[in-house]
């Protein structure tokens, strides 16, 4: 039995009570027949409830004493009377005194033992449940959010400064619906003094403690994240502070772990941006190398001739020098246009266009090859897109490049346009060998041809694709690639459609 309230006249009704219960079950169990002994238990048992009911110890040496003046007035002979005839009564007393009291100190202690167990029990719990909030947090903004919640829960407001830089600066501070008189403008000082010190500042501290919040620095390693200020502070309880640094303590571990990951991205990136750039020269001095070799080797052959060549042979020379200088021409655009789209470089200038005319002006584009059939299947009505046309064009050349290098001799490639949805899907379509479905996703990627490989002495830096994806991407579409039956491949892509104007 516990009594709620911990005031003098609660304290005085639980002791009165269990002293009268103890008094009435004596009564019982002397009508019964039982030793006197029965009884002073029955007092001890009493002293200890107290002990439990009624805070402090000094209700325990209260009840202790009751009790014995109630053994000796109800139940020592003379009864209903405090004298005492049997000369031993008084050890009787003293020890039963004594046997109480230390009975209602122990029992008291258990207690409060038993109390700041189950507080402890309640820290542990509310922090494990608080680190998992803080664990599943993606960003700052919702630590801070978290934190915001547990300061609400004191009644108090969270003040959140951020440190944007690797100096002792912060930014202008956050803060979360505030209580009245709550005000964190011109206590800035006081959390740069925390985040200077790595140390709590403010109420409650020994540095600035007549400021009205309590900032504490979050986050470790070299450098903090920011400052956490509890406003105000002044009125929270020891235990409730105490739970609130370490609160505090678990958003440092959540920041330093959303800045670990951040540096581990960045890391990531900046190791992929080298290795593209690694595959980018290799591929660019391996497959470079040989149009330019064999342009200025041809070069070299029509200067040394003085024109004793024949004009066959000077014609072929010249043929082939022009059309490595186109393929040239062809590969630096396509580094150019790929760069410039993903990096947001340029925009596509988009206008009205009819897919007729893009079609074909890219494969007057194309170079010529005898051995394939490459042949334009016109839609049967006008066919508008919203693109620009320069750029369409070239992803067209792409696609149609693409399907000529990776089909046999004898292929044939077709290319047509339909409307799908509001989209309008330009394919491209051959009856070559076809592509693996595990290397369908791989083929869109820069300096990768054919069976995910990087191309490597071949006229191919494998940008053709990426660059027709960049394409599509900037206009808001998009580019596919799915299999033809019976065997083959076909390349769609999807740029918005246009409506064509009524008259």
């Amino acid at each position: 039995m516990r009594i709620r309230g911990n005031g003098p006249l609660a304290s005085l009704l639980a002791t009165a009570g269990l002293l009268a219960v103890a008094t009435l079950v004596g009564i019982a169990l002397s009508a019964a027949g039982l030793q006197q002994a029965t009884v002073v238990v029955t007092y001890v048992l009493a002293v200890i409830g107290v002990a439990f009911a009624a805070p402090g110890g000094p209700w325990c040496l209260v009840a202790a004493a009751l009790a014995v003046l109630a053994f000796n007035f109800f139940f020592a002979a003379p009864t209903l009377s405090l004298a005492a005839l049997d000369p031993a009564m008084p050890g009787t007393f003293a020890v039963m005194f004594v046997v109480a009291l230390v009975a209602g100190h122990l029992a008291a202690r258990l207690r409060l033992q038993a109390r700041e167990a189950e507080a402890a029990r309640a820290r542990t719990q509310a922090l494990l449940e608080l680190s998992g909030r803080l664990q599943g947090c993606p960003d700052l903004d919702s630590v801070a959010d978290v934190m915001a919640a547990e300061a609400h829960s004191l009644g108090r407001s969270l003040a959140w400064f951020m440190a944007p830089g690797k100096g002792d600066d912060l930014g202008a501070p956050r803060t979360y619906p505030l209580v009245p008189g709550a005000s964190v403008v011109e206590e800035r000082t006081v959390a740069l003094r925390a985040l200077a010190n790595r140390a709590p500042a403010g109420a409650t501290t020994a540095s600035f403690s007549s400021a009205s919040g309590l900032y504490l620095p979050i986050g470790g390693g070299t450098r903090a994240v920011g400052v956490i200020g509890l406003v105000p502070a002044c009125g929270v309880e020891p235990d409730d502070l105490e739970l609130w640094r370490s609160a505090c303590g678990l958003a440092g571990l959540a920041a330093d772990r959303l800045r670990a990951l951040a540096e581990r991205e960045d890391a990531a990136v900046r190791a992929r941006n080298e290795q593209t750039r690694a595959d980018l020269l290799r591929s660019i001095s391996h497959d470079l190398r040989t149009p330019l070799t064999s342009v200025s080797g041809n070069a070299d052959v029509l200067l040394a001739s003085g024109g004793s060549l024949g004009s066959e042979r000077s014609r072929e020379l010249l043929r082939a020098i022009s059309d490595d200088a186109r393929w040239l021409r062809g590969t630096v655009e396509n580094l150019l246009t790929v760069t410039r789209l993903e990096d947001g470089g340029v925009a596509p200038q988009a206008d009205c266009e009819l897919v007729d005319d893009l079609v074909e002006e890219a494969l007057r584009h194309v170079p010529a090859d005898p051995g394939h059939a490459v042949r334009f299947e016109a839609p049967e009505g006008p066919l508008l897109v919203r693109a620009d046309p320069s750029l369409t064009v070239q992803a067209v050349v792409n696609l149609v490049a693409n399907a000529l290098a990776h089909t046999p001799a004898g292929s044939s490639v077709e290319v047509s346009a339909a409307r799908v949805g509001q989209m309008v899907e330009i394919r491209v379509a051959d009856d070559g060998p076809g592509i693996p479905d595990a290397e369908k996703d791989l083929v869109f990627e820069a300096f990768r041809t054919a069976g995910g490989a990087l191309p490597d002495g071949t006229r191919s830096v494998g940008l053709g694709l990426t660059v027709c994806r960049a394409i599509a991407r900037a206009h808001g579409g998009t580019i596919a690639v799915r299999d033809r039956a019976p065997h083959g491949c076909v390349f769609a892509l999807s740029l918005p459609a246009e409506e064509v104007p009524r008259v």
